[in-house]
């Protein structure tokens, strides 16, 4: 017979199991609680947290107006610009993630943030790209926009034609974003998405420049046109007015370059992959061997890339010994395979005396060559000189 004292005993551990479960069963509960009120505020900041996009802002002197139909324009100008990118990129087999690079109103229409000066037009001060800093402040604050690494697109209404921002201008790179302004031509016309970028009224508008330096902004340098694809003058090349002077043939046509592609790729605005906290890869080239195969008149140059960080292409672009020329350089770009390895075949190579100069696109978005700088001034590319004498060509190390 179990005595009373020891029943007491077992009675007291009996509640203290029960409490004991009782507690562990509502630290559970909060657990759970916790956990699921968590991946709610992920998931809702994941549905509410707009993606990566271009803030188009119309900038303004103290004494104009939005015009009539600006919305509308600017709209069909973004249009072409997505589609533009998205062909281009697809085409070269660099397909973006991304389904749309501006925000847009309930209307359909595309965010404009429009922003105006403290001086009027006569006063000067708007005739050149000295603020843009400035307009971005205006915007960031009158709008209270958010974020790093934004890219924006000015546009610059001066007044009706014949007045006119004649500076266009762009820079930037995928981590630290960047900005480019361009004139807003009000001029009566149908900006079209089934023409090229320098025919009919989209070549009237300029709408080719208007959008290079938007390439600038995302970060993409001057590459020219490679005459033997029939495709027409490249984005990133010269101008239509120059394009035309040299007989380049079917100069309405623009397209986007394949080393311009491969630059995009791995963009946030393309991407949908944000850049915070990105630090700058080691980059080694080695292994570097470039051989000219006169019988079939190519330079093959491989080589291999040793880095702490993932990457996927190689750009390579050749100044044909005018550097001063930068508008029709010819760009090259391969794919880098296991190890770091890639290989580059320059068919029909200039015989002159000049420079290659190599980029590596990395998957986090970053293009470079040295690992230490990043913006489209200066990508830190690894230089490699050339010479042809002798029928033959020499190569530097």
């Amino acid at each position: 017979m179990m005595s009373e004292t020891n029943k007491r005993f077992s009675r007291m551990r009996m509640q203290r199991l029960e409490l004991a479960f009782s507690l562990m069963f509502l630290i559970f509960s909060g657990l759970q609680a916790f956990a699921r009120a968590a991946q709610n505020v992920i998931a809702a900041n994941s549905e509410t947290r707009p993606p990566p996009a271009i803030r188009i802002v119309f900038f303004t002197p103290s004494d104009r107006a939005m015009p009539g139909g600006t919305r509308e324009r600017l709209t069909k100008i973004a249009n072409v610009t997505e589609k533009f990118f998205f062909h281009g990129m697809n085409h070269w087999g660099y397909p973006p993630v991304a389904r749309s690079l501006f925000r847009r109103e309930p209307d359909g229409l595309v965010e404009v943030l429009n922003v105006q000066g403290d001086m009027p037009v006569s006063s000067g001060n708007y005739d050149k790209p000295t603020y843009a800093k400035d307009v971005i402040k205006q915007a960031t604050q009158q709008y209270h926009v958010t974020g790093e690494g934004l890219v924006w697109w000015i546009f610059v209404y001066l007044g009706e034609p014949p007045a006119r921002f004649e500076v266009f201008m762009g820079t930037g790179n995928p981590r630290d974003g960047g900005w480019s302004m361009a004139n807003y031509d009000s001029t009566p016309g149908e900006i079209r998405s089934d023409l090229g970028l320098a025919e009919g009224f989209n070549g009237k508008y300029f709408l080719k420049g208007t959008i290079h330096e938007l390439g600038h902004a995302l970060g993409l340098h001057h590459t020219g046109p490679d005459l033997s694809l029939g495709l027409g003058n490249s984005l990133m090349g010269p101008t239509t007015a120059e394009y035309k002077a040299r007989k380049g043939p079917n100069p309405e046509q623009v397209y986007l370059n394949e080393s311009s592609a491969a630059m995009l790729w791995r963009h946030p605005l393309f991407s949908g992959i944000p850049m915070n906290g990105v630090h700058l890869p080691i980059v080694k080239l080695v292994d570097y061997k470039p051989v000219f195969d006169r019988t079939n008149d190519a330079v093959t140059i491989s080589g291999k890339l040793v880095s702490d960080q993932t990457t996927h292409s190689v750009v390579l672009i050749d100044d044909l010994g005018r550097p001063g020329d930068q508008y029709w350089v010819q760009s090259h770009t391969a794919r880098i395979g296991p190890g770091g390895a890639f290989q580059i075949k320059i068919n029909k190579p200039a015989k002159v005396n000049g420079h290659y100069r190599i980029l590596f696109c990395f998957d986090n978005g970053l293009v470079t060559g040295d690992g230490d700088h990043v913006a489209f001034e200066n990508q830190g590319a690894i230089r490699k000189a050339y010479s042809f004498r002798n029928d033959d060509f020499q190569f530097g190390n």
